[in-house]
């Protein structure tokens, strides 16, 4: 099911349907609109590899704050670290699988 930025704003989706829509709508407007956990936070809203649009590529850890305050700030930088970690032994801390089958 493919949503739109509108519907973003009028609905709250699962974190399933959200990953297969990471790349037909802005990771602000997700981040603005729908209830995120820090794993979700860490593995595509500040993951690099999704930060396709300069805006995008401006989100930190305090921008995920503001639109997210349930979230500590501690969860976020305790699962960057292990992120991190990941990248760094070149294993992967996200998910493509769906990549090829949204660009067709």
């Amino acid at each position: 099911m493919l949503i739109t930025t509108e519907d973003l704003y009028k609905n709250q989706y699962d974190y399933e349907t959200l990953k297969t829509n990471i790349y037909v709508v802005s990771l602000l407007d997700i981040l603005k609109t729908q209830k995120l956990t820090p794993e979700f936070c860490v593995k595509y809203i500040l993951n690099r590899d999704f930060q396709l649009t300069i805006d995008e590529q401006e989100i930190n850890i305090f921008t995920v704050k503001q639109y997210q305050p349930h979230i500590l700030e501690i969860d976020l930088v305790n699962l960057q670290m292990i992120a991190t970690n990941k990248q760094m032994r070149k294993q992967r801390i996200d998910s493509f699988q769906d990549f090829d089958v949204i660009c067709k």
